[in-house]
C-alpha cells in the first residue's frame, strides 16, 4: 500500500504532465491556425486567378488529388486517416465556397 506522501508525489507528477500536455496542445493549435491562415491566403490568390483562366472554384480532379495527397501524408505521419479525411473534406468544401464568394459574378461555372 502506498503512503500518503508517495501518493501526493504521484498525483503532482500526473498534474504536471497534464499541464504540459495542455500547454503543448495550445502551442500546436496556434501553429495550426497560422498554417490554415496561410492556406486561406492561397485560396484568395486562386480566386483572383481562376476567373481569368476560366477555372471554376470546384475542380473535382483537384479535390481528389488533394485528398489523395493528404491521406498519403496522414499515413506516413501516423495521423488517423479518418480524421484527415474529415478535416480536409471540410477544409476543401469551405475553401470552394469561400472562393465562389470571392469570385462573385466572375466565377466560371463548373461541371
Amino acid at each position: 500500500m502506498m503512503n500518503k506522501a508517495a501518493a501526493d508525489t504521484d498525483l503532482k507528477a500526473m498534474q504536471d504532465e497534464m499541464s504540459d500536455v495542455r500547454r503543448i496542445i495550445d502551442e500546436l493549435d496556434d501553429e495550426l491556425v497560422a498554417l490554415l491562415a496561410k492556406r486561406q491566403r492561397q485560396i484568395e490568390r486562386a480566386a483572383k486567378v481562376k476567373p481569368a483562366l476560366g477555372i471554376p472554384a470546384r475542380v473535382p480532379d483537384r479535390v481528389d488529388e488533394v485528398l489523395a495527397r493528404v491521406l498519403g501524408a496522414a499515413r506516413r505521419e501516423g495521423l488517423s486517416v479518418e480524421l484527415a479525411m474529415n478535416l480536409w473534406t471540410n477544409i476543401i468544401e469551405w475553401s470552394i465556397h469561400y472562393e465562389e464568394r470571392l469570385m462573385g459574378d466572375h466565377a466560371p461555372k463548373g461541371d
